[in-house]
């Protein structure tokens, strides 16, 4: 199923059946490992989105538009950066993750959406995509053509990506560690139980708090210690603290993505051929 008529049966079906078909889906091995993949890569580009927040107030960098546009523009111009299959995938798994939160959680629904500091979740998903097919349009061209991006704005793109590669790199000029002299960055996964305790476990063997908090080490050059913490935060979320120099990854959010996932392939299975015929 194509992934557009996947969520318009999302829109029309609603949550709450979805979140049922999740619970009560059996997964295979194979789709097991696929949510994994899904939740970590959404993890890893959440949490590059939240190194730019700290890059941004630690380095004092000009912002020009939202940070949060900005911060996003980071994570995609990281991962872009590194060229590789591995972050391809997350590339992919990230606009993904950010329709299916829109889907979710209605993001445009409501007139206060339109003021908020981020821009729409399907917004999100789509500069991910033009961001992507603008710095590779050979790799990135068919997840453009099923977001359905037409010709002109794909080509159009170039110009995106080459605005946002410059503008870090210059920003970010100088900001280099060199030896000896890396950023200090303090990991703590703290302990949690009950229905949060396989997404925290799942979170921590996933490595992509440890790859980031490695990265920060070894590329950036930052005066303050920075803490990474993996907590319970009685939200699904992750965000930086200034005032503590700290970037908080909730594991609310990791069962967050680890559960769209689950619904979206419940809705795939229940609209397919063989889901239609068990429900007559």
């Amino acid at each position: 199923m194509s992934l557009f008529r996947k969520l318009f049966f999302g829109l029309a079906i609603g949550l709450p059946l979805l979140a049922t078909g999740a619970q009560a889906l059996e997964m295979t091995k194979q789709q097991r490992a696929e949510q994994r993949r899904f939740s970590y890569n959404n993890s890893l580009f959440v949490l590059y989105h939240e190194v730019g927040h700290l890059l941004f107030h630690q380095l004092d960098l000009p912002i020009l538009g939202r940070e949060e546009d900005a911060a996003d523009n980071f994570a995609s111009w990281t991962l872009l950066r590194q060229g590789t299959d591995v972050a391809k995938q997350v590339m992919e798994d990230a606009s993904h993750g950010w329709l299916l939160s829109g889907v979710a959680y209605n993001s445009g629904g409501d007139e206060s959406d339109f003021a908020a500091a981020h821009s729409l979740d399907k917004q999100r998903a789509y500069q991910i995509v033009c961001l992507a097919i603008g710095m590779d349009e050979d790799a990135f061209r068919p997840i453009a053509n099923e977001y359905r991006i037409d010709r002109d704005r794909q080509e159009s793109c170039a110009w995106d990506y080459d605005m946002v590669d410059r503008s870090l790199d210059n920003v970010l000029a100088g900001s280099g560690s060199k030896k000896g002299m890396g950023t200090e960055v303090v990991v703590t996964y703290h302990h949690v139980g009950g229905r949060l305790k396989a997404a925290a476990d799942a979170f921590r063997s996933s490595g992509v708090f440890d790859q980031v908090a490695d990265e920060l080490r070894t590329r950036y050059r930052l005066r303050e210690t920075v803490r990474f913490n993996a907590q319970r935060c009685g939200e699904a979320n992750a965000f930086y603290d200034p005032d503590t120099v700290e970037v908080i990854f909730c594991y609310e959010l990791m069962q967050d993505y680890m559960d769209l996932y689950a619904d979206d392939l419940a809705e795939e299975i229940a609209n397919s051929p063989a889901g239609k015929q068990k429900v007559r």
